[in-house]
């Protein structure tokens, strides 16, 4: 999944799925808590996980030893499945809303097999910090690209 869409969440905290990724995304998928460490800190967001992602992700914790599988407990104890109605929206559970700070204004990132659904402001932030020149020229660098 690629590219960047600005949406914005109703009262009831739905949001449009964007046009370019439902077919990817599929008629039900999991969304779940994400997050990763960066030059500011650390960066909460949520994750929507096809339903062929997600179960690559739960045959990989199932071969964990239960003491290192039992860290994902809170990624799995939050996530919740979707399904789109009609419109193609979505409704994010409050309590993801809560811990990814999502207020009105989000943003939907691809990320190759997975989206990211990002707090605009959080996202504008992230993406002053690491749209420029040497970052992208480091990260190349790091996938031996």
């Amino acid at each position: 999944m690629t590219g960047t869409y600005e949406h914005t969440l109703d009262a009831k905290g739905r949001m449009f799925l964007p046009a370019k990724l439902r077919e990817e995304l599929g008629p039900s998928f999991h969304v779940a808590v994400g997050a990763n460490r960066d030059t500011a800190g650390i960066c909460k967001y949520l994750v929507m996980y096809p339903d062929a992602t997600w179960r690559r992700l739960q045959e990989r914790v199932a071969e964990l030893p239960s003491s290192q599988a039992a860290a994902m407990d809170v990624i799995f104890g939050n996530a919740a499945r979707c399904e789109p109605d009609s419109q193609w929206r979505i409704l994010i559970p409050q309590d993801l809303r809560d811990y990814a700070g999502l207020t009105r204004d989000i943003v939907v990132v691809g990320n190759n097999d997975k989206a990211k659904i990002w707090d605009a402001q959080a996202w504008n932030e992230k993406k002053k910090r690491e749209l420029t020149p040497e970052q992208v020229a480091e990260t190349m660098l790091l996938l031996g690209l």
